[in-house]
């Protein structure tokens, strides 16, 4: 029986301009989205017949973190059709025709509920995986396709880097890689209801919009301050309005010396750019010094990790 490791990464929407609503009850987005070092570990293993899942919980210090503050225990995605890793399995085994047998062991490091992409990461980890198990021989495109079938952001996930993203996730332009820039993550514990950020963005006066194209155009350039100056995202004033607390939360991030600060997909997680891994640690330790002194009851989760560049393994 064969067996194939596969990593999962989670992602950031450096920029995320929400359009219209369109006719089949989705939004158009224009984002660059922008994988980091922070990810899920998968393994898949052949088995005789039918798909079993099993989760359990990684160590962000051995999965791309070079610094958190994490309490133990959390949710576990469901280990049953319910989970998009399983989804993606059975989406490739119709698309193909295959019908062997097959194991998935999840080890979770990305946060459950964040808008980091950590479910559409995972499923995008079990299609090139599987295409690796199989000998598919599918492209990363044709991969691309089936993962549209099974969520918004798994396309975005299967290729993975710096990419320009529009429509409602299908349509995937690869940047130019950028440095591996440090970047804080704050998922506070609490999670949001991504249709009703939506539905609340469509009762706005007027649409809260980004210019995603200011962001390309910083990357391009590889400046850091230019891009933390770039940084936008539609639906945060939403989000923000249904837990206020955000609002301080990224007050925090930028008095701990962030260089730019916004919020990925959704919500609720939060993140900030920093100069270098120096400066990263130094940012963390304050900001965990600013939350023991808030009555927040649970600490938020925390972590220091690093921007991912197109197609390059990271430790």
């Amino acid at each position: 029986m064969g067996r194939v490791v596969e990593a999962a990464y989670a992602k950031v929407n450096l920029a995320l301009d929400v359009g219209a609503l369109r006719s089949d009850g989705y939004h158009s987005i224009h984002s660059v989205m922008q994988s980091l070092a922070l990810r899920d570990e998968l393994i898949l293993e052949e088995r005789a017949a039918g798909i079993s899942v099993t989760c359990l919980a990684g160590d962000p210090l051995r999965q791309g973190a070079l610094d958190a503050i994490v309490s133990q225990g959390g949710c576990m995605p469901p280990s049953d059709q319910r989970n998009i890793a399983w989804q993606a399995a059975e989406m490739l085994m119709k698309e193909t025709g295959e019908r062997r047998g097959l194991h998935i062991t999840i080890r979770k490091a990305v946060p459950l509920a964040a808008g980091l992409g950590g479910g559409s990461a995972d499923a995008a980890a079990v299609l090139r995986g599987l295409n690796r198990l199989w000998n598919l021989g599918l492209s990363v495109n044709e991969l691309m396709k089936i993962g549209a079938r099974v969520g918004a952001d798994v396309p975005f996930c299967v290729a993975g880097g710096t990419a320009e993203v529009k429509g409602i996730g299908e349509k995937v332009n690869i940047l130019p890689s950028i440095p591996p820039w440090p970047i804080v993550l704050v998922k506070p514990p609490v999670g949001v209801s991504t249709a009703m950020c939506y539905s609340d963005y469509d009762r706005l006066p007027q649409p809260i919009r980004v210019d995603v194209d200011m962001m390309v155009r910083a990357l391009a350039l590889g400046d850091l301050s230019k891009v933390a100056l770039s940084l936008g995202n539609s639906l945060e004033v939403v989000t923000f309005k249904q837990l206020p607390f955000l609002a301080e939360l990224k007050s925090m991030l930028v008095a701990s010396g962030c260089l730019g600060v916004s919020m990925s997909g959704s919500g609720p997680t939060l993140f900030g750019l920093v100069r270098d891994v120096n400066h990263g640690h130094e940012v963390l330790q304050r900001l965990k010094a600013r939350l023991m002194q808030e009555a927040y009851g649970k600490i938020p989760k925390v972590y220091l990790t690093m921007l991912k560049p197109h197609g390059e393994p990271l430790p």
